[in-house]
């Protein structure tokens, strides 16, 4: 008995630990698709920003079917964080602004007033001549921009907390002597409409960083002069990607069902912005949107707004988007109220903003490496890898790791078909613990008989 029980529980033991490994390795072709990334030699960690086509072709909402895999085809450590170099936006700043007096420009382009800078180029008093003294108010401001920094991607204003309706167009322009100036934004359109409990405002200008010294705005129009009492500006962000992504969906309206629309963004996006975007002009849309992870999910309520989009003097006006709790959910339902609406039969797009994720890997073995994502099989990464990554710093430059970027657009790896649920696989565990226990039983029994017939007379 001894002879064969020993080698019968190696053997099912054996069998049992080639299942369960085979059943945890996954390869390249495990997985739909794959972005082939370069990696500088001696590169300790590398990191990415995760791009749109990961959240298009995954699976799994949280991300679980994405690996990292070497020349060689072995699998790496990687570790996901929400982009926390964009994931907060730079706080408003103050920023020093001046009055232009209405007088007439002098013959250079400039104004006729004494300005007194400090040694680093700071604006420290604008004096109007004497003859201004009967001048109109103010049209025109002067924004200093040397104390702050000159990477200004945001410009809000501030007038009077009063019910006055206001609608003008401003004209935002930059330089660095006071002289020349290069068009920053031609035609501004800087509104605070009122109506009933409602206030569409827009007080806020997104630009590209000019890295001029000053800002200039010029009011274009012959309407009430703007009365300005804060100016604040924002930062560009540290790193050199978007602060936020932003794609557009387009809907279809729910059959039989009027003011209902229905949308698919077609992929795992972690959304925490969205708004309307409108076709037609002088559109406005009083509306809740829904989202839900699947088909047959509970819709769950999201946003509750007024969308619009105002036409004036050829100048578009819209609504800021809206900030919601992140979500992964796929499908979205918007309703509109129609007593408060004015898009008529029109279907109006779903912009939606995410924070795309950063992935980190160690960049163990040959490059290229491979970002492979898409599986049915694939799992949560269930290695606690995030102790070796304590040593990246959470703002680009500040860590040990090396930024790359992904070569071209994915690569089919094992295919579409890989994103089909897979036949539910054996429970190979299960079978192992069973079969070890019957052998167990056999051995037991075939014991029992054996000395069962020793004790016959």
């Amino acid at each position: 008995m001894r002879r064969w029980l020993c080698p019968l529980l190696l053997i099912l033991l054996f069998i049992g630990c080639s299942a369960l490994v085979g059943a945890a390795d996954l390869t390249l072709n495990d997985f739909a698709y794959g972005l082939p990334i370069d990696v500088p030699e001696g590169t300790p960690v590398a990191a990415l920003s995760l791009p749109e086509a990961v959240y298009t072709h995954a699976r799994r909402p949280d991300l679980g079917d994405l690996r990292v895999f070497n020349a060689a085809g072995e699998m790496v450590p990687h570790l996901l964080r929400f982009a926390r170099s964009q994931s907060a936006e730079s706080p408003w700043q103050a920023l020093p602004f001046f009055p232009l007096p209405a007088a007439a420009d002098t013959a250079s382009g400039g104004y006729g007033v004494y300005v007194q800078t400090g040694p680093n180029g700071a604006l420290v008093r604008i004096t109007p001549p004497e003859t201004s003294a009967s001048a109109q108010p103010s049209r025109d401001f002067l924004i200093d921009l040397s104390q702050t920094g000159r990477r200004l991607v945001q410009l809000r204003l501030a007038w009077p907390p009063d019910r006055i309706n206001r609608m003008t167009t401003l004209a935002v322009e930059a330089g660095d002597d006071l002289v020349n100036w290069t068009s920053v934004q031609s035609r501004w359109s800087v509104t605070d409409i009122r109506y009933g409990s409602r206030r569409l405002i827009n007080n806020t200008l997104s630009m590209k960083t000019t890295g001029r010294r000053y800002l200039r705005l010029r009011q274009l129009d012959d309407g009430p002069p703007l009365v300005l009492t804060h100016v604040e500006g924002r930062l560009a962000a540290e790193g050199s990607n978007p602060v936020r992504a932003f794609t557009k969906v387009k809907g279809q309206a729910v059959a039989d069902t009027p003011g209902k629309y229905r949308y698919e963004i077609g992929g795992a996006f972690p959304v925490d912005r969205v708004n309307l975007v409108f076709d037609a002009p002088n559109s406005m849309a009083d509306a809740i949107l829904w989202s839900r992870p699947g088909p047959k999910a509970q819709w769950v309520r999201r946003a509750k707004a007024l969308f619009y989009r105002i036409d004036v003097d050829g100048a578009v006006l819209t609504g800021d988007s809206r900030p919601v709790a992140v979500s992964t959910d796929r499908y979205w339902r918007l309703t509109v109220d129609a007593s408060a609406s004015t898009i008529g039969n029109a279907v109006p797009q779903l912009e939606i903003g995410y924070r795309p994720h950063d992935l980190y890997f160690i960049a163990r073995g040959k490059s290229p490496f491979t970002l492979a994502f898409g599986s049915s099989l694939a799992t949560p990464y269930s290695v606690n890898v995030a102790a070796l990554f304590d040593g990246i710093g959470r703002q680009r430059g500040q860590g040990i790791e090396r930024w790359v970027t992904p070569k071209g657009k994915p690569v089919v790896l094992g295919g579409p078909q890989r994103l089909a649920p897979q036949p539910k696989p054996l429970p190979m565990r299960r079978i192992v613990l069973w079969s070890v226990l019957l052998g167990g039983v056999l051995v037991v029994a075939g014991m029992a008989w054996r000395l069962a017939r020793r004790l016959r007379p």
